[in-house]
């Protein structure tokens, strides 16, 4: 059965296990269960060979009781409208977590940008913010970049609004290049908020952070980022992986010489590996073994770091895993049933609503300073940072403490409560 649920269905799981513990009326449920605006287009473009291209593309603005809807824009051949909605309920979650002043959206193009050019996918991006540009604006819907996106794709939908509306418009979207309104820290800013999180929480459980072995999965952006940041921190990094397959190590790994050879290679495997060709001899003079992605979740290490997939820990193998503790880097990598067992067995999991926040704390920056026309150094960007981020978790930590609950359930529900009282301030529901 869990094996046909959709990523809504996984996402409204968590919800609705929520609207029971808060016991909220139903069209308080209703209303926190169903999205506002569902945006469908068909997104027409020219290829290079002057022929016509369409692909779905959409749109989900999930609710903006807080503030303006808030969400990225992911390219990819999964990202169909399941997808979409599911994201755009946790980022409605997401927002009101870290409590800044947004609601929670989300977009995607069905397509695989790497079979585009860079000319194609410009025509691409530019029809797709034409077919909502009617429906976004920063006071409306704030949309960013996501898997697949990045800063110039940002650029060139700001650029087709502008010369749209014939306005000037920084704030529109965020996750912009620097020299065209974007901001500071925008790049490891969801690692940071992570990182954050786990100095923390290594602090309060009594782990030493320099004795704690991590497991990263996933070497994009977040992962290599956070395997940065704790390796300095004095962690010792013992198995890593992307979407080629991963390595472990009991002695550990250096993420700096990895990511070099995963730039030059791309793979993790790379210094020792050309495709499926391995220098065993290397391997054993390292002490280093070659591991699948499923091997990574279930080594032995005390912080597990899923920073790539969704539904990645499953009901399968979530008894094998023997991580203390998991920080959901990526979106919905422990699916229901998995949370369920791990919450049993005691292992303690951050939800992705608080773990990879820092993304959309640092695109609400870069929208404040778009809005005054600031430019914030570096440093404010991290002190703020910091402030939202432990600021948020001290108030999910204490109300998993006084309602003995796990993070992820108090994470919703903080979250949940704060949606509610504005939809009652503005007379949505009855008081």
């Amino acid at each position: 059965m869990a094996a046909h649920l959709t990523p809504f269905d996984r996402a409204m799981s968590f919800m609705h296990a929520s609207f029971q513990r808060l016991k909220l009326s139903e069209r308080e449920k209703k209303l926190l269960s169903t999205p506002e605006h569902i945006l469908r287009h068909e997104i027409s473009f020219k290829r290079d060979d002057g022929k016509t291209m369409k692909v779905h593309g959409y749109r989900v603005q999930f609710n903006n009781a807080r503030g303006p809807y808030k969400g990225g824009i992911r390219y990819h051949p999964d990202a169909d409208i399941e997808e979409v909605k599911a994201l755009a309920a946790l980022m409605t979650v997401k927002t009101a977590v870290v409590n800044i002043p947004f609601g929670g959206a989300k977009g995607g193009i069905q397509i695989d940008p790497k079979k585009l050019s860079a000319s194609e996918l410009e025509r691409l991006s530019r029809a797709y913010l034409r077919s909502i540009a009617d429906d976004i604006g920063p006071d409306i819907d704030v949309p960013a970049p996501d898997i697949n996106t990045n800063p110039q794709i940002m650029a060139w939908m700001r650029d087709e609004y502008e010369t749209m509306k014939h306005v000037y418009a920084p704030d529109l979207i965020t996750g912009k290049p620097m020299s065209y309104g974007g901001s500071l820290g925008k790049d490891k800013a969801t690692a940071r908020g992570g990182f954050f999180i786990l100095q923390q929480l290594a602090k309060l459980e009594g782990l030493d952070l320099r004795q704690a072995r991590v497991a990263v999965q996933g070497f994009g952006n977040a992962g290599s980022e956070i395997a940065m940041f704790l390796h300095e921190a004095g962690a010792q990094i013992v198995a890593v992986s992307d979407s080629r397959g991963g390595i472990y190590s009991k002695v550990g790994l250096d993420p700096i010489r990895i990511e070099q050879y995963k730039k030059k290679t791309g793979s993790v495997r790379g210094q020792y590996c050309e495709g499926s060709v391995c220098d065993l001899k290397k391997l054993k003079m390292d002490q280093t073994e070659v591991i699948s992605n499923e091997d990574l979740l279930m080594c032995d290490c005390d912080i597990l770091i899923p920073a790539a997939l969704d539904n990645v820990i499953t009901e399968k193998n979530a008894k094998s895993i023997k991580a203390k503790i998991i920080l959901e880097l990526a979106n919905g990598p422990v699916s229901p049933e998995a949370d369920a067992i791990l919450q049993k067995r005691g292992t303690i999991v951050v939800p992705d609503v608080l773990a990879n926040a820092g993304g959309v704390t640092v695109s609400y920056f870069e929208w404040v300073q778009g809005r005054s026309g600031e430019q914030w150094t570096a440093e404010k960007v991290d002190r703020e940072l910091r402030r939202i981020i432990l600021q948020s978790f001290d108030d999910v930590r204490s109300e998993a403490k006084r309602r003995e609950l796990s993070y992820r359930e108090a994470a919703f529900d903080t979250a949940i409560l704060r949606i509610v009282e504005a939809m009652r301030v503005r007379g949505w529901i009855s008081k």
